[in-house]
């Protein structure tokens, strides 16, 4: 995953990233315009045991409909976060919420982060095993500053989609953030600055 995802952050021009942003929307669009409909997504998830609905797991990624509680406070938030769960509460959990970096930032953390990667029998991706203590503790993974976030499990609003490993490349490249009253682009603005400065 490392080095494919390095390459097409490096070597794709804006117009190819558009075409595979878009052959990448028809993969999943489906399923996320289905989201609040608990049979569709249902039937759609119990055609691979591998995934897991209403339940997060540590190190994974998913994505889901969230009503932010302090919306009217906040200057934005995502109404469609794509999250890597770092801990859980019994009320909710932090995660990492990858929409909050452009497309080359979140790449090139993605990739800081696969050294954490729990691996299966066959060298396959299973999770991320990585911390916010981690996180914190050392300036090379400064790109998680931004991204990080508390959710509360009374807020989501939708089923939960589970992001399978292999399927995590796709998913990064997917531009289906949905910013509550900012732009996307000043959101990035934001993040960029605020990785910078530290």
């Amino acid at each position: 995953m490392n080095s494919r995802l390095t390459k097409l952050a490096q070597e794709k021009t804006g117009a190819q990233l558009q075409t595979m942003t878009k052959e990448s929307l028809q993969w999943l669009m489906a399923k996320i315009a289905n989201l609040k409909r608990t049979s569709n997504i249902a039937s759609d998830l119990s055609k691979e045991k591998s995934r897991q609905v209403n339940q997060f797991k540590l190190g994974g990624l998913y994505f889901y409909y969230y009503d932010a509680k302090t919306k009217k406070e906040l200057p934005y938030w995502d109404k469609f976060p794509l999250v890597l769960v770092l801990e859980k509460y019994p009320d909710g959990f932090l995660g990492l919420n990858l929409h909050y970096l452009p497309l080359n930032y979140r790449i090139m953390f993605m990739e800081k982060l696969m050294p954490y990667a729990v691996l299966n029998e066959d060298g396959d991706i299973r999770r991320i095993k990585i911390t916010y203590d981690i996180l914190n503790s050392a300036r090379r993974y400064k790109e998680f500053q931004p991204c990080l976030k508390r959710y509360l499990n009374s807020h989501i609003k939708s089923r939960i989609l589970v992001v399978q490993p292999d399927e995590w490349d796709i998913a990064l490249f997917l531009p289906i953030q949905q910013f509550m009253k900012a732009r996307p682009e000043k959101v990035w603005k934001e993040s960029v600055d605020q990785i910078r400065k530290s």
